[in-house]
C-alpha cells in the first residue's frame, strides 16, 4: 500500500486550491447581503430575470465579489445565479453582475418554487477554505495517471491498469476518504452525484464559479432528489468579469 499511500499524497497537494466556504448565518438575509434564495439587488432599469415563458425565475444564491479572496478574481461587483421556478433540466439559468452601490429596486416579484431548493432564504457569510479535486471529477483518473508516471515512471491510464499497479481493485475508496470539499463554495470544485458532464460538453470551462450542494449542514436545501447544482467558467472570464457565460447544471441521485 505504499505507493497508494504516496500517490494519495502527492493528489492532495497537487490538485488543492483556495475556494470560499459558504456559511449560513442567523438572521434574514437583505437585498444587498449574500445570500442563498431571497431577493436580489436589482438595479433601477433592469429588468428581473424572466423564463423562457415570460415567468420570473428564483435566486439560488447572490454574493458580493468584495468578499471573494481569490487569485484572479475581480474585487468588486455583485453576482447573481437564477434558474427557472420548475427546475427543469436542463434548467433554465441566468447570471447577473452588477456593480455595487447603485439604486436598486424595493418592489419584486415574489417567486415561489413548487419543490423549492431552497426553503427559507439564508444570510451566508464566505470563508476562505481549500479544496480537493473530487473523485466525481472528470480530470480525475488523469491526474491520478500523471502522478503514477511522474513518481514512478511507470503508465496506468485507466481503472483496470491501476488496479493493477496498486494491486487492489479498491484503490479508489482511500482517495474519497481523504477527499473533503465543502459542500457549498465559490472557486473550488464542483461535484456531481452522476458524473462530470465536461468530459463531453462545456470542456473548457474548467472552473467551479459556485456549487451547492444537497446535504450542506443546513436543513433546508434539497435539490431534486439529494443533488447538487454547480455553475461552470473559464479562468479568462472570472478574470474580465464575464460571468455571464458561465453554465449551470444540476444532477441528483
Amino acid at each position: 500500500m505504499e505507493k497508494l499511500e504516496k500517490v494519495i499524497e502527492e493528489f492532495l497537494k497537487r490538485t488543492a486550491k483556495e475556494c470560499m466556504k459558504v456559511v449560513v448565518v442567523e438572521g434574514e438575509p437583505g437585498i444587498l447581503d449574500d445570500k442563498l434564495g431571497g431577493r436580489p439587488y436589482l438595479p433601477v432599469g433592469e429588468e428581473y430575470p424572466l423564463d423562457k415563458d415570460g415567468k420570473p425565475m428564483y435566486l439560488v444564491a447572490q454574493f458580493n465579489l468584495k468578499n471573494v479572496d481569490l487569485e484572479g478574481w475581480p474585487k468588486t461587483g455583485i453576482i447573481e445565479i437564477f434558474i427557472d421556478a420548475d427546475l427543469g433540466w436542463p434548467c433554465q439559468y441566468k447570471i447577473k453582475y452588477f456593480e455595487e452601490g447603485l439604486e436598486y429596486q424595493e418592489e419584486l416579484p415574489k417567486v415561489e418554487m413548487e419543490y423549492p431548493i431552497i426553503e427559507t432564504p439564508v444570510k451566508i457569510v464566505l470563508e476562505k477554505a481549500t479544496s480537493i479535486m473530487p473523485f466525481s471529477e472528470h480530470r480525475f483518473i488523469d491526474t491520478v495517471a500523471e502522478i503514477i508516471k511522474d513518481l514512478y515512471g511507470e503508465t496506468a491510464t485507466n481503472y483496470p491498469e491501476m488496479d493493477s499497479f496498486f494491486g487492489t481493485d479498491d484503490w479508489p475508496e482511500p482517495f474519497i476518504d481523504k477527499i473533503e470539499n465543502p459542500r457549498c463554495n465559490i472557486g473550488g470544485y464542483a461535484d456531481f452525484t452522476q458524473s462530470d458532464p465536461r468530459d463531453r460538453e462545456h470542456t473548457e470551462k474548467k472552473e467551479c464559479l459556485f456549487k451547492l450542494d444537497s446535504n450542506l449542514d443546513f436543513n433546508n436545501i434539497n435539490i431534486g432528489d439529494a443533488g447538487i447544482l454547480f455553475t461552470f467558467i473559464s479562468k479568462e472570464d472570472i478574470k474580465n468579469a464575464r460571468f455571464e457565460n458561465a453554465v449551470v447544471d444540476w444532477d441528483c441521485c
